[in-house]
Protein backbone atom coordinates (compact mmCIF):
# COMPACT_ATOMS: atom_id res chain seq x y z
CA UNK A 1 0.00 0.00 0.00
CA UNK A 2 0.95 3.57 -0.76
CA UNK A 3 0.89 6.75 1.17
CA UNK A 4 0.32 9.62 -0.36
CA UNK A 5 0.23 13.78 1.43
CA UNK A 6 -1.20 16.88 0.17
CA UNK A 7 -0.91 19.90 0.91
CA UNK A 8 -3.61 22.69 1.31
CA UNK A 9 -1.70 25.46 1.34
CA UNK A 10 -3.42 29.91 1.29
CA UNK A 11 -2.49 31.15 -2.18
CA UNK A 12 -1.27 34.93 -2.15
CA UNK A 13 0.12 34.52 1.19
CA UNK A 14 2.75 36.84 3.13
CA UNK A 15 5.23 33.65 2.45
CA UNK A 16 5.82 30.99 -0.18
CA UNK A 17 4.63 27.64 1.52
CA UNK A 18 6.96 25.08 1.99
CA UNK A 19 5.20 22.61 -0.20
CA UNK A 20 8.30 20.80 -1.39
CA UNK A 21 8.12 17.53 1.10
CA UNK A 22 6.36 14.70 2.49
CA UNK A 23 7.19 16.58 5.84
CA UNK A 24 5.59 19.56 7.74
CA UNK A 25 8.50 21.82 7.47
CA UNK A 26 6.82 24.91 6.72
CA UNK A 27 6.80 28.45 8.86
CA UNK A 28 3.78 28.41 9.44
CA UNK A 29 3.23 25.15 11.75
CA UNK A 30 0.20 23.40 9.03
CA UNK A 31 -1.24 20.84 10.64
CA UNK A 32 -1.22 17.07 9.40
CA UNK A 33 -4.35 14.71 9.64
CA UNK A 34 -4.32 11.42 8.91
CA UNK A 35 -6.93 10.52 6.03
CA UNK A 36 -8.03 6.99 5.38
CA UNK A 37 -7.90 6.34 1.32
CA UNK A 38 -10.38 3.92 -0.91
CA UNK A 39 -7.47 1.29 -0.52
CA UNK A 40 -7.85 1.18 2.71
CA UNK A 41 -3.88 2.95 3.31
CA UNK A 42 -3.67 6.25 5.05
CA UNK A 43 -2.45 9.44 3.48
CA UNK A 44 -1.67 12.75 5.27
CA UNK A 45 -3.49 15.91 4.28
CA UNK A 46 -0.76 19.09 5.65
CA UNK A 47 -2.64 22.04 6.24
CA UNK A 48 -0.94 25.40 6.06
CA UNK A 49 -2.04 28.02 7.98
CA UNK A 50 -1.80 31.77 6.64
CA UNK A 51 0.16 34.51 7.93
CA UNK A 52 -1.72 37.46 6.94
CA UNK A 53 -4.93 36.16 9.51
CA UNK A 54 -7.41 35.36 6.59
CA UNK A 55 -8.52 32.69 8.71
CA UNK A 56 -9.88 35.18 11.84
CA UNK A 57 -12.24 36.74 8.81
Amino acid sequence: MNTHTLHVRPIDDLIEHDTSTEEPNCLCGPTVKPVKQDDGSMGWLIVHASLDGRELV
